[in-house]
């Protein structure tokens, strides 16, 4: 998460429901709208919505 100019790590998660749950306690209305905004969510290490063990 990116705030004030600061990087945070909030989590791992595992699962776009794992997502949505994370988004939402960090105080994000309706996080599961935003999943493929680029702008709201980047993801890393894999294409969108692919969960590996890593």
């Amino acid at each position: 998460m990116h705030a004030d100019g600061c990087e945070r790590r909030m989590g791992t998660v595992h699962s776009d429901h794992d997502l949505v749950v994370l988004l939402s306690g960090a105080g994000l209305t309706a996080p599961e709208r935003v999943l493929d905004d680029p702008d709201v969510i980047e993801w890393r290490g894999a294409r969108a919505h692919v969960y590996q063990a890593g």
